[in-house]
């Protein structure tokens, strides 16, 4: 009866050094796929800080175009200004020229 347990037991601790080397190749099975995703997630971080970098610039160069539609949306409505007041100062000159043209010298 001896010789049936200690054979049983042998069994089982093989049975567990099997098991430990299935968890240990399951183990660095992880580690490597660990290695490789936290490779791809720095590299799509530094993808994600690149186009940060290009939206930000792309920001200023709107705020500055903005500014630059504003700024010429203001030279317009001067320059209308300026046509209505040439407009009236030439009603006025006209009607000077006529006034004069009816003074005899």
């Amino acid at each position: 009866m001896l010789m049936k347990q200690d054979k049983f037991n042998f069994l089982k601790e093989e049975h567990s050094v099997d098991n430990i080397q299935m968890l240990e190749e399951k183990i660095t099975k992880v580690i490597e796929k660990i290695k490789v995703l936290t490779e791809e997630n720095r590299s799509l971080n530094g993808k994600i800080n690149q186009f940060q970098a290009k939206l930000d610039e792309k920001d200023q160069q709107i705020e500055t175009l903005k500014k630059e539609l504003k700024d010429a949306d203001q030279l317009k409505e001067n320059i209308d200004q300026l046509k209505t007041e040439r407009e009236a100062i030439k009603a006025q000159v006209e009607e000077l020229i006529k006034d004069l043209e009816t003074v005899e010298l």
